[in-house]
């Protein structure tokens, strides 16, 4: 049986984790000449949902989703987008019809999105916590 010290513990290294994760299994990174060396949530939310279409430095905003068969694509949608994959998909079925948008690329594989963000200044995406970022930049949530 777990005592009060042990929950305790427990939170401080999951929230520890989610410190270094970025949040909750994920981090956010940006092609490497983006001088951004965080990203605020709703700030990275709306760049998702395509409501933001510029970086501070004018550069255009190219936000790149991992394929639907990635776990940390709902974590990603759940904690940054706040919305379930019914929703995200509701959303962008809504945005495509009224002929106000489309969503964000889709990369079948981590290679993808890295290979995707070195090519396009703006880029934006995430990787699950642990995957290298080999040449892309890697910010924090703020």
């Amino acid at each position: 049986m777990w005592t009060r010290r042990d929950w305790m513990l427990a939170m401080a290294v999951l929230a520890s984790r989610r410190a270094f994760a970025g949040d909750d299994g994920f981090v956010i990174v940006l092609h490497p000449d983006n001088p951004a060396t965080g990203v605020d949530r709703d700030f990275l939310r709306d760049a998702f949902l395509k409501k933001a279409t510029e970086w501070s430095d004018g550069a255009t905003i190219r936000p790149i989703d991992l394929a639907t068969k990635f776990p940390v694509r709902d974590m990603f949608t759940h904690d940054v987008l706040r919305k379930s994959s019914a929703q995200l998909k509701n959303y962008w079925n809504q945005q495509i019809f009224s002929g106000k948008g489309i969503p964000p690329i889709e990369a079948d594989s981590v290679a993808g999105m890295l290979e995707y963000i070195v090519a396009n200044r703006g880029a934006v995406g995430y990787l699950p916590a642990g995957a290298s970022p080999g040449r892309v930049k890697a910010v924090k949530v703020t």
